[in-house]
């Protein structure tokens, strides 16, 4: 198995297969909040780990600068140890180190057992395309830039991020794979300034990071355009009360995060190392 994990992992990186070098299918979570049924709240890709037959499930978050191992809960103390010591964990989408966090459980949902989030440490010397129509996330070794729409990506420790034209100013977003249910998420001092002042505002209880929080749903005064060669647009916008947020938007010098929602009719390239972002065009 070892040898097989490191063939693998050796072969791509020398650029030896065919694009793509590696194609992961993921598959969506659904979520119910004060009764009302969201779909597609988040992502997860099937992960196989050197020495062990079974398959585990990890969310997938560009928004996480890291990977975590969820230990509440946690009878797989073989793993923890290895993970506590910092050693690589040979898998099918290469060697991973994954942090453990307490916060988080692992569980078990029809059949599937989740035990971690796969962050953008992962991928961030790579360049990805996320199929959402085709639920996959492949791995490129090369592409055309004619085939997308493409923009710049500051990156943030391998984190992409989404620059938007709001009232005519310019900001800076975090594209955060881990907040499928968001169009656009920002500070309550902004949600305040670009809400539409007649939309109803919706209030429902979100989980982030093992604790339960309030965030806010509103329509935006007008939709905003991902850019101007695009359809893809925004419509809402959110808030949470868990005041983390706003200290990662300070730390990681952003305005907020965009989620998944405005993509899922889209392929979204991201190329971190030559600062890219992108949408596929469309025939």
């Amino acid at each position: 198995m070892r040898i097989i994990f490191f063939v693998v992992y050796l072969l791509s990186s020398f650029g030896l297969f065919a694009q793509p070098v590696l194609s992961v299918p993921f598959k969506w979570s659904n979520s119910v909040l004060n009764d009302v049924q969201f779909e597609k709240t988040s992502m997860h890709i099937p992960i196989r780990l050197e020495n062990d037959s079974l398959t585990y499930y990890f969310q997938f978050d560009t928004g996480a600068n890291k990977s975590f191992l969820y230990t509440k809960g946690n009878s797989n103390t073989s793993l923890i140890n290895r993970c506590i010591k910092g050693d690589s964990i040979a898998s099918n989408i290469g060697p991973l180190y994954l942090k453990p966090i307490s916060s988080n459980s692992v569980y078990i949902k029809d059949g599937k057992t989740y035990i971690g989030t796969i962050g953008a440490d992962v991928f961030k010397n790579k360049t990805i395309e996320i199929d959402f129509p085709n639920q996959t996330i492949q791995v490129l070794n090369s592409y055309n830039p004619s085939d997308y729409e493409l923009m710049y990506c500051k990156g943030d420790k391998g984190r992409p991020t989404i620059s938007l034209t709001i009232e005519n100013k310019q900001y800076e977003f975090l594209y955060d794979t881990g907040s499928s249910l968001f169009d656009l998420c920002t500070t309550k001092t902004l949600w305040k300034k670009w809400k539409n002042p007649n939309s109803p505002i919706h209030e429902f209880p979100i989980s982030s990071w093992g604790k339960i929080y309030s965030a806010y749903r509103t329509t935006l005064k007008n939709p905003l355009s991902i850019n101007e060669k695009t359809t893809t647009q925004i419509f809402e916008v959110w808030y949470n009360s868990n005041k983390k947020f706003k200290q990662l938007f300070k730390k990681a010098n952003v305005y907020g995060i965009v989620g998944n929602k405005p993509f899922l009719n889209d392929v979204i390239l991201i190329d971190i190392t030559n600062q890219k972002i992108g949408i596929r065009k469309r025939d």
